[in-house]
């Protein structure tokens, strides 16, 4: 008994600082909710690995788009090849009935490959003398205009157009140069040219002669084939009209004015501006216009001379496309998209479709600026979807890279196309390429494929996209990814931290109730209360309790020892005080005798209340070394049964065996075929656990009853019964009956009761892993002491 109330000790002053340790520790560590939302950033693994596929995916994105792109252009090749006389340029214009005089209705308009240097060669009329002109371009592809442009020699009109302004220089050093536009709407063509020229000069009113000044020479070849040269001279700045000329005998005579070609000359700061139209009946497969430069009215010497082809005697192809090819390539370009034909010499033949159009659907890629901010975009978005998702949507835009649909194009007016894989279709294998924009905002692919015709390479067909379809699918995919992640990211914090705030206050509660659960001075003044939860704080709850119950039946026990120490010793005490009173005054031996006798009796009762007290502590030390062995619990049955029946011999005792090896279904405790359960356990133990059950069923049990001792198997296990007829448990003791220093007993005999016999076989239960319960039988008044064992 001693040696609990260290123990006692140490649990309450463990127990009580738990309060301090916590505090001390909170300075060097983190708390459960912190620890778990910090396992929860593992959680970033997952974006992180979602944003590398999808980054991943653009090679097969862009594989995917190659080879969509290059089957578009096969379908288009097959469909041009029962077409091969848009491949002939120089027939082309006589194969157009809608461009007539009267029926004139094409919507249309240019550009020019820039930087195209082709060799000059020797000019063989008057400007054979003058130096070598170098001329970037020979081939002008006509692209519509939008509108009818009014001839006032200004840009104001062509504003618009502006991105496809041409520029032209000489290879010498003259300070001549000049940029133009071309276009036609309708049954016209539009020609603006704006010189630079740092002198002057104009044909004086009294001269015959057109080309001793500054003029613009226009050379054709009309629909039958016929060479056609027309000279723009004027006096002054105005109104002007071309003058067809032929060459005779060194000079330029004027053969008759043409009035269908007209326009307006008007004079700027560093040069000037001539703007002209004609009709596109004029107009064969060949045009040429070059600016002819005079510095000095007196000497009237050439200058420089530049212009749109190469030589003047054979001037460039000029294209404009077929109404039916437009028709058959719109039908099969798609948004964001534009499709090409070119013939062997890569010049353009025809065009359709707008690789911005995906984005402003309303407006012509002229009416486009290049550097367009998304401010209005936004503040529409805003206003659109709320403020949350447009500044959620601006948000993503600052992150990942946009599709840019205002870039600069240099190909969106081109003449020529001198592609990459434009070249390899021309050479007869189909080919994709990548090339990115001036501006690096977007990059394109082109899929070209051959136009063949009777084993022979006529032509190619090019189908251009952006990389934006694959960077829209790439943001979406990374917005999704973006959204998920935050959201279940966030929805994991708030679980985590719920769940560990609930984990908290559960600790916090524990940790408050086993303080107010024991004082300073290691004394109990409260319980813990049993949670139901289970999981792991649920059973420290029900350990705790269950420890405090415990150092409660100790204290209980410490606290009862006086008494009943008091309570049992004082009657032997007692006879043996008044024994040895008495004997001082015996006068006879008989009398010594007695009181000697009744004195020994004191003290044999005394010392049997010595051997009661420590019989505990000596098994508690006894369990320690103990061990186990395969035993027969139906022969230690009947060994000490029959010893209980010399002991006890006004008692019946009856002996059931059901079940077992021998599979007898009843067995009466008599004879040699008893019925065999083999447990794991220590005989001396059990025996003393089955001398303690006897003795109580024998004290407690009415007279002229047996008592039956009972053994079953069921359910892989023994159960083990003493029960006996007598009156019933209270209720409020079943619980507490097989706790130390606990008696029921009403009556008092001359044994000691200090209530630790079935406290003892509740230890001896325990060692054997085997539960014991005291039930109040149904059948008929009587209590059943059962102790169940494992057979496993």
């Amino acid at each position: 008994m001693r040696n609990l109330m260290p123990l006692k000790r140490f649990m309450a002053w463990g127990i009580a600082g738990l309060s301090n340790n916590r505090r001390a520790r909170s300075f060097f560590s983190f708390s459960i909710r912190a620890k778990l939302l910090l396992i929860s950033a593992v959680l970033f693994v997952v974006p992180w690995v979602g944003v590398k596929y999808i980054q991943d995916m653009e090679d097969f994105l862009r594989a995917s788009q190659q080879s969509d792109l290059l089957g578009r252009a096969q379908i288009v090749a097959a469909v041009l090849q029962g077409q091969a006389e848009i491949f002939k340029p120089r027939v082309y214009a006589k194969k157009r009935p809608d461009i007539e005089l009267d029926e004139l209705d094409a919507d249309l308009s240019h550009d020019t490959l820039p930087d195209t240097q082709p060799d000059t060669q020797p000019d063989t009329q008057p400007e054979k003398t003058q130096p070598q002109a170098a001329y970037p371009v020979s081939h002008l592809y006509v692209r519509p205009l939008r509108r009818a442009l009014q001839l006032d020699g200004y840009m104001d009109d062509w504003l618009d157009f502006e991105n496809r302004a041409q520029t032209i220089k000489v290879d010498g050093k003259t300070s001549v140069q000049a940029s133009y536009l071309v276009g036609s709407y309708k049954k016209h063509f539009y020609l603006m040219l704006q010189v630079t020229d740092d002198k002057l000069v104009y044909r004086r009113a009294s001269s015959l002669s057109m080309d001793k000044n500054d003029h613009l020479k226009i050379v054709l070849r009309d629909r039958e084939g016929e060479l056609k040269t027309y000279i723009i001279a004027t006096s002054s700045p105005g109104w002007i009209n071309a003058q067809r000329v032929e060459y005779d005998e060194e000079e330029w005579r004027v053969v008759a004015p043409e009035y269908r070609i007209k326009g307006e000359w008007q004079e700027t700061h560093n040069g000037y501006n001539i703007e002209i139209r004609m009709p596109l009946a004029l107009l064969g497969d060949n045009l040429s216009f070059f600016i002819v430069d005079v510095d000095d009215s007196e000497s009237v010497e050439i200058e420089a001379v530049i212009g749109s082809s190469p030589s003047p005697d054979e001037p460039g192809t000029v294209i404009i496309p077929s109404a039916e090819v437009e028709a058959l390539l719109n039908r099969v370009v798609r948004p964001a998209s534009r499709t090409w034909v070119v013939d062997k010499y890569n010049r353009v033949l025809a065009v359709a479709g707008n690789l911005k159009q995906g984005r402003y659907p309303e407006k012509t890629e002229d009416e486009q600026s290049v550097g367009e901010t998304d401010i209005d975009d936004i503040s529409q978005e805003v206003n659109k979807t709320g403020f949350l998702r447009g500044v959620v949507r601006y948000l993503y835009q600052l992150l990942l890279k946009q599709p840019s649909h205002n870039f600069k194009d240099e190909l969106s007016h081109a003449s020529y196309l001198q592609d990459q894989s434009v070249q390899s279709a021309l050479q007869g294998r189909a080919a994709t390429s990548w090339r990115e924009t001036p501006d690096k905002r977007v990059r394109i692919l082109t899929a070209s494929y051959p136009v063949i015709k009777n084993h022979t390479v006529i032509g190619a067909i090019a189908i251009e996209e952006t990389s934006n379809a694959i960077l829209i699918l790439q943001n979406r995919a990374m917005e999704i990814l973006i959204n998920l992640s935050v959201l279940t990211f966030f929805i994991t914090v708030i679980v985590l931290l719920g769940y560990a705030t609930r984990l908290s206050v559960r600790i916090m509660r524990l940790r408050d109730e086993t303080e107010r659960a024991i004082s300073a001075e290691g004394r109990i003044e409260n319980d813990i209360k049993r949670s139901a939860q289970q999981d792991e704080i649920g059973d420290l709850s029900r350990s705790f309790s269950d420890m405090l119950c415990r150092l409660g039946e100790y204290n209980r026990y410490l606290e009862s020892m006086a008494g009943k120490l008091s309570h049992e010793l004082r009657t032997p005490v007692t006879v043996v005080r008044s024994s040895l009173d008495n004997l001082k005054y015996a006068q006879s031996d008989d009398e010594r005798e007695k009181y000697i006798l009744r004195a020994s009796e004191g003290v044999a009762r005394l010392s049997d209340i010595l051997t009661r007290m420590s019989e505990a502590t000596r098994l508690e030390q006894t369990l320690q070394s103990e061990s186990r062995n395969s035993m027969s619990l139906s022969a230690l049955l009947e060994n000490c049964v029959s010893g209980y029946r010399m002991i006890y011999p006004g008692v019946e005792f009856e002996v059931v065996l059901k079940g077992g090896t021998n599979q007898r279904a009843e067995y009466n405790g008599e004879g040699d075929n008893a019925p065999v359960y083999t447990i794991r356990g220590a005989p001396e133990l059990l025996a003393q656990m089955l001398d303690k059950l006897v003795s109580n069923a024998v004290d407690f049990h009415f007279e002229d009853t047996a008592i039956q001792i009972q053994i079953v198997e069921k359910n892989a296990s023994v159960q083990l019964s003493v029960i006996n007829q007598g009156a019933y448990l209270p209720e409020q003791m079943r619980e507490n009956l097989f706790e130390s220093m606990v008696s029921v007993r009403n009556k008092r005999d001359n044994k000691p009761h200090l209530g630790l016999g079935l406290y003892i076989v509740r230890l001896i239960c325990e060692f054997h892993q085997a539960k014991v319960e005291a039930l109040n039988t149904p059948e008929r008044e009587g209590v059943e002491i059962r102790l169940t064992f494992s057979l496993n």
